[in-house]
């Protein structure tokens, strides 16, 4: 094989054709330039299993799509050394002037359907490499390939467009568990009518036939269920006294997902089904309240942070297990490597909980009979690299080896070591093993005191779910000791694993523990703050909010000088975590303190701070100077060696 090589495939397959043109890229990369012949690759349809190829005397053959598809990427990857997320983790490409192509033969994935879901996708959406809009989701389709996926749910606004490109790729395409077929949600259809299947259960229907209609020549895993106007229950959006218990709600489901079988069946030959036992769903299914038909896939989710129990809402944290009883059906799994509850989950930086843990929890579920459907919510992938590399083993069967993992991509096993590390420094706020803070965890928090504060709130009720209803004094202290453990923690992971390994491990794990160790240190500097202004030491709150502050702002700017090459504008549209905000509250915070002590005139801080003794106390009508804005009067107060005292 060689520059020269020629591929022959006589069909008109667009996604083997599209699987074809990427190989032919690749040898195009790799290869020198050379004047001997490079022979053909030939696509040869025969029998095989479901996916399977074999490569045979440079040939591929397979008996269908995701069969040459694999074998193509097989080629790419194992002749050409191109790994899986070469293009999301900057993978240096090694040229080479030939090489030749081993016979061998594919075995079954452990997962007959596995994938990604591109959910909370907001960089994925805002960032345009080289101006390329698409650019992120080819490349996203392509890994999902690489990686032995065959199936997608492009994003939770599904769109034609993303749905149209992931089926050029062949991958399957799925649906968000709050929209069911993939239908417009009923309020962005019908904005002025309430969401009542009561009352317009036609228009709902409709809804569903017309997505029927538009998908029925892709392949599609045909999400069925019924839920409110979000990811929230139906009966908070459809406030009908009529569904005030579970049997009656789980009637309801019950009843439309049986609809919505029917519907498919009578216009799709033999389609696959799925429905969620997601949050309120899973409670209900666990209780007897909702029946199936027997042949839809039945998936359990973990709870946002890799456990395969029901997911916290508010208060409430029941922690039922999300497993089948026994295996006498169809069941796969929804599981998270990103997450966001805008409240302590990670969303921009790798999970704190530790690969085996992840390994266990996966291979339980496996075990347990949830092997027939596997979406990991991937949310903007490259965050999330080093999980999903794992992942896509597990699903094929395989075992994974970071120390292979990190020579691969950063030609040093010491990246490994700082990876599996990075699950020990990870902050606990709860009792159970999975139950490591993320990057929403200091910058929810801080923003939430900070909204309660100014409301002369006496318990933070944005906290609650972590403290319980105690005063908000106590709940800073809780937050303090959580706050100066991460600092704590960080420090010493930045300390260890802080080498010369490039740009790529300084823009993953290292940044990763920058963010960290910068968001705990501001919310430390953030509950100090607080508790001198609750001792009415205003001054000393104040410029401590402004350290505070920094620390965010500094968290935010390492984020975007992570930044380079393709990746210039990746965290532009970081608004979940959003460090940026949470420096401009705290920025808001300092002008609250002030103005508690020193408005409406706003002159007694200035003489206090920074005029002699012999003149602070003389106060004549004329002999003032401007009023400093809080950034002006906080270089200040550093300039002059300001010192919080206590």
């Amino acid at each position: 094989m060689n520059i020269n090589t020629k591929i022959i495939y006589n069909g008109s397959n667009k996604a083997i054709i599209n699987a074809v043109e990427i190989l032919k890229r690749d040898i195009n990369t790799v290869f020198d330039a050379s004047d001997a012949d490079g022979g053909e690759i030939k696509l040869i349809e025969t029998r095989l299993t479901e996916e399977q190829f074999e490569i045979k005397d440079g040939n591929i053959y397979a008996s269908d799509e995701l069969g040459f598809i694999y074998g193509l990427l097989h080629i790419s990857k194992t002749t050409l050394g191109i790994p899986p997320f070469w293009f999301w983790y900057d993978y240096k490409i090694k040229p080479m002037s030939s090489a030749e192509i081993a016979d061998y033969k594919s075995t079954p994935a452990r997962i007959r359907f596995r994938g990604w879901f591109l959910n909370d996708e907001i960089l994925l959406t805002h960032w345009t490499p080289n101006g390329d809009a698409l650019l992120p989701w080819k490349m996203a389709f392509e890994a999902i390939l690489r990686c032995g996926g065959n199936m997608v749910i492009p994003d939770t606004q599904i769109t034609r467009e993303h749905s149209a490109l992931a089926s050029s790729y062949g991958l399957w395409l799925t649906h968000h568990h709050a929209e069911p077929l993939g239908a417009d949600m009923f309020v962005k259809a019908y904005p002025d009518l309430a969401p009542s299947y009561q009352m317009y259960a036609d228009k709902f229907q409709k809804l569903w036939e017309d997505r029927i209609e538009s998908q029925k020549d892709f392949k599609v895993i045909w999400d069925l269920g019924f839920r409110g106007q979000g990811d929230t229950p139906f009966w908070n959006s459809d406030k009908n006294s009529e569904y005030d218990t579970d049997e009656k709600r789980g009637k309801l489901i019950s009843d439309i997902i049986k609809l919505q079988y029917d519907m498919l069946h009578k216009k799709i030959h033999d389609p696959v089904c799925c429905t969620y036992l997601y949050g309120e769903t899973m409670e209900l299914y666990k209780k007897g309240c909702i029946s199936l038909p027997e042949d839809i896939i039945k998936i359990f989710a973990d709870n946002g942070y890799g456990k395969m129990v029901s997911r916290r809402i508010g208060m409430n944290n029941p922690r039922t297990i999300a497993l089948p009883d026994k295996n006498d059906s169809q069941y796969g799994i929804y599981y998270h490597v990103s997450y966001c509850d805008l409240q302590s989950c990670s969303h921009i930086t790798e999970v704190g909980m530790s690969l085996d843990f992840i390994t266990r929890e996966l291979e339980n579920a496996f075990d347990r009979g949830a092997d027939d459907y596997l979406i990991v919510n991937c949310s903007n992938i490259r965050p999330h690299v080093f999980m999903l590399a794992a992942i896509s083993e597990l699903w094929r069967g395989e075992k994974f080896n970071a120390y292979e993992f990190a020579k691969t991509y950063f030609n040093d096993e010491r990246a490994a070591d700082a990876f599996l590390d990075y699950a020990k420094a990870a902050v606990s706020f709860g009792e159970h093993e999975d139950e490591m803070a993320g990057d929403h965890f200091y910058n929810f928090s801080v923003r939430a005191f900070i909204s309660d504060i100014m409301k002369n709130k006496t318990h933070s009720v944005h906290m609650k779910w972590a403290t319980g209803d105690i005063p908000i004094t106590a709940q800073l202290n809780w937050f303090y000791e959580k706050c100066a453990e991460g600092e704590k923690n960080y420090d010493v992971f930045l300390k260890k694993h802080t080498h010369n390994l490039g740009k790529l491990y300084d823009a993953t794990i290292i940044l990763h523990g920058r963010l960290h160790y910068h968001g705990y240190k501001g919310g430390a500097l953030f509950t100090r703050a607080c508790g001198e202004l609750m001792n009415k030491n205003y001054i000393n709150a104040y410029y401590l909010t402004g350290l505070a502050s920094e620390e965010f702002e500094t968290a935010n700017r390492i984020l975007r000088e992570s930044e380079y090459g393709v990746w210039q504008g990746f965290y532009e549209n970081e608004c979940f975590a959003d460090f940026k905000f949470t420096a401009y509250m705290l920025k808001n915070f300092m002008f609250y303190i002030r103005n508690l002590a020193d408005g409406p005139g706003f002159w007694h801080w200035p003489r206090e701070l920074f005029y002699d003794d012999c003149n602070k106390r003389v106060w004549l009508q004329m002999n003032h100077d401007n009023r400093d804005t809080d950034d002006v009067l906080f270089e200040k107060m550093k300039k002059r060696g300001y010192k919080n005292e206590n």
